[in-house]
């Protein structure tokens, strides 16, 4: 399950460690300003087309962007 909160905390995170503002990541995505910060503040989330070009302008892995935890399996 998605934890909306952890997405947008990582997607903001994400952002400016790269040194990118919402605008540059924005024209980058094709989207506007305002989505960026929809996503951020939790509000919305990324399209699955938004979320691959993610991917290779972080270069992180899809788990890591999602913040998914891969769950053990206990023999």
């Amino acid at each position: 399950m998605l934890d909306t909160r952890k997405v947008a905390g990582k997607l903001r995170e994400l952002r400016e460690n790269s040194g990118m503002t919402q605008s540059r990541l924005a024209d980058a995505l094709f989207v506007t300003r305002q989505a960026v910060s929809s996503w951020e503040l939790g509000n919305t989330m990324p399209s699955i087309e938004s979320c691959i070009m993610l991917l290779d302008i972080y270069d992180v892995s899809l788990e890591e962007l999602l913040c998914l935890q891969k769950k053990e399996v206990v023999k």
